[in-house]
């Protein structure tokens, strides 16, 4: 007998976590205390490691905060210095900041730049210190083991580095050039690393920046070395390798950030293919946690995650796991982390109790640039041993990070590669193959099957998207298949890409047609929900493509789908479905209230199919029910003293520097409802938003504060750096 599942408010993929190997608790009691506490981030809201930070706190208080041992209910926020660091010397007071704002413990500075010249200062700080630079001095010279490294130390990104090099590839002439200060420990690592294989490099050069590069390519190209490694700017990096190929060059160029120079166009394209690199996790490792935090992260913040938000992600889950076992207490928490057991997180494992030292992650990923500029998997290390890919798959090992998709409001929604195509539809978005072959696949990964191919030239009209809209979904000969948007040139001159419905594939991928089972199988292989955005009191359609996936046809079946909030099943039947063939069951429904859910649909609901297989008829399904979104703006600063308009109309606020006023009749008021992605349009409720002046010290940086515009219109407002008289916020505004 089938039985249907469902889940209120619950992201997807957080079935995935194994509570009892956790230890999460049960429910809290209607009488529980509830306290806030606070993580300093060290360096500025949206700067690198900031949203990885901000995810993993969202996914947190989203399910429910962390239970303390003395069932204490915690939620979490992050806090910013009153002058966050732009150079060394800012440190000292960015940390004192955020100790004095009750930080329980701070994460960064995010690099060697800021980090090295403070070790002693994060070393005495009275909280932990969740660093995500990488110099091996850190841990090395921090007699209190107060700083605690998120990410490989540089010396195992060097001997990943020379193992591929030396190695696997049997390159012995290497070159090694510098044109910083901070990358000269790496430097003098790598060379002891050459030292200690019998090699000496072909040539060593040390420059404070890029004024002799011409020279230095000159000595380089003397020696005939068949690798150049370099550390510097990215933008050295890109310089370097356009005059090495320009002098005849043509070996191996090997630059740890290769990734990042390429993604901020430091290193073009089309320079950057073979490229060798490093980084602590890539966005192309194929693991289920790493796959389901890209996924998050991509439609939270319509952006590619780096290794350093990565480490920032695991960072708070790490936390969250000591806070539920010891509590906020800074001494326990301190002692706590660093006798934390191995664990399986985005990066891979963490085992500080056995790396010792404050070391968290000794995980290393080799990769090369691609053709498209993508960085192409060659070896995943983790103490300097190589992994293989019986490692990408966490078996019986304690699970850290949140593996749920949550479903966010995108950013503007992203527009790969804008290349206009012959004769488009102005009313269709459009892709184009720029290449000789592209792969059709099944479902939006790689791990979904090749169902077929496109050639050069070949266009196709964009029906549909995943979350991120990193794949596309196309009709190809009377089916729906899947491309991936960063290897094709997308056409879309009316800005209609955010606005195709999302497209919601079958969770397990692998079926190849033709290969058919006994009896009759029904299975869902995938859902597309169209608007993607539900609205309360509008109808919807679920578009649901049922797959016979057996050697006898099917009689007459139904498709359920049990619809939150209320638990309103509705339903659409099939008059019969032939051996191998798929159909399309469409459902429509309606809601009335907003919200995140996640819930079920249930192919042959009534049980009136004999089925070899009754074990692959639900499908879940997470969607959000808000009011359409009119406006959103992201990290605005206030100017002092001037009006400013929220909605596009007539002016609703004056930041004076020590209060909001309210302008023709705006209200305002702070919203204790969760973290600014859940709070939806009937969370701001005009009881609440009254306040026509709202003084500075009645919010902070992270607070959320509800607002009805001149206008009438509602709209949220977080707060994301207030310091001193500067505030700056990100709002979005609804539709009426």
């Amino acid at each position: 007998m089938k039985k249907y599942i469902h889940i209120l408010a619950i992201p997807l993929l957080t079935l995935l976590l194994v509570a009892s190997v956790m230890g999460l608790t049960s429910a809290s009691s209607p009488k529980q205390a509830v306290e806030t506490l606070n993580i300093g981030f060290i360096q500025t809201p949206g700067s690198t490691g900031d949203f990885g930070v901000r995810l993993a706190i969202d996914q947190i208080n989203r399910e429910g905060g962390v239970i303390g041992p003395d069932g204490t209910l915690y939620r979490l926020q992050v806090v910013y210095p009153n002058r966050p660091p732009f150079a060394p010397d800012g440190v000292p007071d960015a940390v004192n900041s955020l100790v004095s704002q009750g930080a329980i413990a701070i994460i960064g500075p995010v690099d060697n730049r800021l980090a090295l010249p403070n070790i002693e200062v994060l070393s005495q700080t009275s909280v932990p210190v969740l660093t995500l630079a990488t110099a091996d001095v850190l841990t090395e010279q921090d007699t209190r083991d107060n700083i605690l490294r998120m990410r490989a130390a540089d010396r195992f990104y060097n001997e990943a580095l020379a193992t591929i090099l030396i190695d696997e590839r049997t390159i012995t002439k290497i070159a090694l050039i510098q044109t910083d200060v901070d990358s000269t420990e790496a430097l003098l690592n790598f060379e002891g690393i050459l030292v200690a294989r019998g090699l000496t490099p072909t040539a060593k050069i040390q420059e404070i920046d890029s004024s002799n590069l011409t020279a230095n390519v000159s000595q380089i190209m003397q020696n005939q070395p068949a690798a150049v490694v370099f550390w510097g700017p990215a933008a050295d990096a890109g310089s370097l390798i356009l005059k090495l190929r320009e002098a005849g060059f043509s070996g191996a160029f090997v630059y740890r950030d290769a990734q990042e120079g390429v993604h901020s166009g430091a290193i073009p394209i089309s320079l950057a293919r073979g490229i060798i690199g490093a980084t602590s996790w890539s966005y192309t490792t194929p693991t289920e946690l790493g796959r389901a935090f890209l996924v998050d992260y991509v439609t939270s913040f319509n952006s590619i995650p780096t290794g350093v938000e990565a480490a920032a992600y695991d960072a708070v889950w790490v936390l969250r796991r000591q806070i539920e076992q010891t509590g906020a207490d800074i001494t326990e928490l301190r002692v706590g982390l660093l006798q934390t057991p191995t664990i399986y997180a985005v990066q891979g494992r963490l085992e500080p109790s056995v790396y010792g030292g404050g070391d968290f992650s000794r995980a290393v990923t080799v990769y090369t640039i691609g053709e498209l500029g993508g960085p192409q998997l060659v070896a995943r290390f983790a103490n300097n041993i190589r992994l293989g890919d019986d490692d990408l798959v966490a078996v019986d090992v304690r699970v850290v990070g949140l593996a749920g998709t949550l479903t966010y409001t995108p950013s503007p929604s992203p527009t790969p590669s804008i290349t206009p195509s012959p004769s488009p539809t102005p009313n269709e978005v459009t892709l184009t193959v720029p290449q000789d072959v592209v792969n059709l696949r099944a479902g939006p990964g790689t791990e979904y099957e090749i169902v077929d191919q496109l050639r050069l030239g070949d266009t196709a009209t964009v029906i549909g998207v995943n979350p991120g809209a990193t794949w596309l979904v196309i009709n190809h000969e009377g089916e729906t298949v899947w491309v991936a948007a960063e290897i094709v040139e997308v056409f879309d001159p009316s800005n209609l890409l955010g606005q195709l419905p999302i497209v919601q594939p079958n969770t397990s991928p692998g079926v190849v047609p033709g290969q058919l089972v006994e009896g009759i199988d029904l299975t869902i292989e995938g859902i597309v929900l169209n608007p993607p955005q539900i609205a309360p009191g509008q109808p919807f359609t679920l578009q649901v493509t049922v797959r016979n996936l057996g050697t006898i046809a099917a009689g007459s079946f139904s498709v359920a789908m049990i619809l939150q909030p209320g638990n309103t099943t509705i339903t659409a039947g099939s008059t019969g479905l032939g051996a191998g063939q798929s159909a399309i069951v469409t459902l429509s429904g309606t809601v009335q209230s907003t919200g995140v859910y996640t819930t079920s649909l249930t192919v042959d609901a009534t049980n009136s199919v004999l089925e070899s297989n009754e074990n692959n008829n639900i499908f879940p399904l997470t969607y959000t029910a808000d009011r359409p979104i009119m406006s959103r703006i992201d990290f605005v600063q206030l100017p002092v003293g001037t009006a400013y308009d929220l909605a596009g109309g007539t002016a609703d606020l004056i930041w004076t520097g020590a209060q909001i006023e309210g302008q023709n009749n705006a209200r305002f008021g702070v919203i204790y409802a969760g973290s600014y992605e859940a709070i939806d349009y009937a969370a701001i409720d005009p009881n609440v938003v009254i306040n026509y002046i709202l003084p500075a010290n009645m919010i902070g940086t992270g607070s959320m504060i509800g607002f009805i515009t001149a206008e009438g219109r509602r709209g949220v407002m977080r707060v994301d750096t207030l310091a001193g008289n500067l505030l700056t916020i990100s709002y979005r505004v609804y539709s009426n």
